[in-house]
């Protein structure tokens, strides 16, 4: 089984993979955070861009982005809390955990979402801050921050 990036357990194929498509549009704040979780760790960068409005996409750097989702190790995702404000607004807490270089790094952040014609939009994020204090340093033979037990070069270290 091909078990999704966004950390859902379920196979790609039957979660985010439809979404990043174009097949499906995604029916929660939630399931579209998680689908630009996906689309960042495959450096899909076209979905980003199709998933953004509003003070989101003011200034957005595609090729930027591009290069930066390509650079990084995306480890895991891990959902906080998710729950809507109204009908068309909505709100994702969430932890998003990636090596850069040598550092693991946490993207900690509250993502506001927008509904307009049927679809929602990421519009706004507040990055909250972390536990941890500083970029903790990963090696080849440190063990991986997924959980898996497994050294970093023989589990998410493969993927770079």
């Amino acid at each position: 089984m091909n078990t999704c990036p966004c950390g859902s357990d379920v196979e790609y194929s039957l979660c985010c993979e439809p979404y990043l498509l174009g097949s499906q549009l995604p029916q929660t704040p939630e399931a579209l955070m998680r689908s630009r979780y996906t689309a960042y760790s495959m450096a899909n960068i076209d979905y980003i861009k199709k998933t953004m409005r509003d003070k989101a996409s003011v200034g957005f750097q595609g090729e930027v982005a591009r290069k930066w989702a390509k650079r990084v190790c995306w480890i895991n995702l891990c959902v906080h809390k998710a729950f809507h404000e109204s009908p068309s607004k909505g709100f994702v807490e969430f932890t998003a955990t990636y090596v850069d270089g040598e550092r693991l790094q946490l993207m900690h952040e509250l993502s506001e979402f927008k509904r307009e014609g049927g679809q929602w939009f990421y519009v706004n994020g507040t990055h909250l801050e972390t536990q941890q204090s500083s970029p903790s340093k990963i090696v080849r033979n440190t063990q991986c921050p997924c959980g898996s037990q497994k050294k970093f070069k023989n589990c998410h270290g493969l993927l770079k």
